[in-house]
């Protein structure tokens, strides 16, 4: 299965999903947005970050996700609010976690 990604709002919202599933990742207005799925399933995670560095947050999880495709069975903690842990520290949280189902 590879690589999988969690995200945890701190309020009982949490998701994780396998890092093959990534899509996109969209900077803006200092929010983040992750997209997983493809076709008729698909899942985004928005995270806010530090002012003014929505492109910066982009660059750097682009740079670490880039190499881990040859990598199983490991869990990556992107932001989870409950534990104060983020992969960037630019992150500062989980906004939402949806799932659009077409």
């Amino acid at each position: 299965m590879g690589p999988m990604v969690l995200f945890d709002n701190g309020n009982e919202s949490v998701g994780v999903f396998p890092l093959s599933q990534l899509s996109a990742i969209e900077a803006g207005d200092d929010v983040v947005e992750m997209h997983f799925g493809h076709h008729s399933n698909k899942h985004t995670v928005v995270m806010a970050c530090a002012d003014g560095n929505s492109d910066v947050v982009v660059r750097n999880l682009a740079a670490f996700f880039a190499p881990l495709g040859k990598f199983h069975q490991k869990l990556i903690t992107v932001a989870d609010d409950a534990n104060s842990v983020y992969l960037d520290a630019l992150i500062t949280g989980v906004t939402s976690i949806t799932f659009d189902e077409a």
